[in-house]
């Protein structure tokens, strides 16, 4: 067993073949900045540097396997959050890739809420696991800005053009069967088999494992890069924008937005 620093946002522990990273900030709903993005690619570097591991399996502490983007901070910094999230970007654009092209067999152990950023990292792997109790919405459109973390190329590959624009107009939470039905997760289980599945999955010809993906993701992979670094660019110009000041409001007032106050015409744009 190894273990990563026990204060950082995600830590990794190894046990029988299976390299368990556990996203450990519950009390931030494990939402993506730069602690985060850094942690898990200091994890992932140690997983993928060890000998006698197979199988990756990301978890999360809490209620929340990932929330996406750090909203809290973005409340904070005002005109800074554009700069914010091209920095954390640099990371994420990094993180995703690493994490869809690893030469480990890849698993998400989704317990709790997925939305955001997290549905891309999420997707970014090779299997997904749910939870009964997981569910998983874009929550992109409430804020008035659009996907990341290899949302817009991960979603779209699963589901299709029209499911996935539907996902993000609607804002839709799916639960864990649906999801699974619709294709964004492979299997639902119970919480307590989720360490089971994976150590019989690192039981697997890992060899061929490996060379069965690179088949597999070779035909589109050549446009992850690109689609990562458009969605963030994207993304952050928009927290330039009225839609995004309005939707951010209404997420701290808990209420529903009005993007017409948002809109150029009303003058809410600058």
């Amino acid at each position: 067993m190894s273990s990563v620093d026990v204060e950082a946002p995600a830590r990794l522990e190894v046990v029988a073949g299976v390299a368990v990273i556990a996203l450990a900030n519950p009390q931030g709903m494990n939402a993506i900045n730069k602690p985060m993005t850094e942690a898990l690619l200091a994890c992932l570097d140690e997983a993928e540097a060890r000998d006698d591991v197979r199988v990756l399996l990301t978890v999360a502490d809490g209620p929340a396997w990932c929330a996406g983007g750090d909203v809290a901070a973005m409340s904070s910094l005002g005109e800074g959050t554009h700069d914010w999230i091209r920095d954390v970007g640099v990371d994420v654009n990094v993180l995703i890739p690493r994490i869809h092209r690893s030469p480990l067999l890849t698993i998400a152990g989704v317990t709790g809420a997925v939305a955001g950023g997290g549905l891309g990292l999420m997707a970014a792997h090779d299997v997904v696991l749910a939870t009964e109790g997981a569910s998983l919405s874009f929550a992109y459109s409430a804020l008035g800005l659009s996907p990341d973390a290899g949302g817009s190329y991960f979603v779209v590959r699963d589901l299709g053009y029209r499911r996935a624009l539907d996902l993000y107009l609607s804002n839709a939470r799916l639960d864990a069967a649906t999801a699974r039905d619709l294709g964004l997760v492979t299997r639902v289980v119970a919480a307590d088999e989720l360490a089971g599945a994976a150590a019989r999955l690192a039981a697997g010809p890992i060899e061929a494992i490996a060379a069965t993906k690179r088949l597999m993701r070779s035909a589109a992979d050549g446009l992850l890069e690109r689609q990562l670094e458009d969605e963030i660019r994207t993304l952050a110009d928009g927290t330039r924008g009225g839609e995004f000041r309005e939707g951010l409001a209404a997420f701290l007032g808990r209420r529903r937005p009005d993007f017409a106050k948002g809109s150029p015409e009303s003058g809410g744009a600058t």
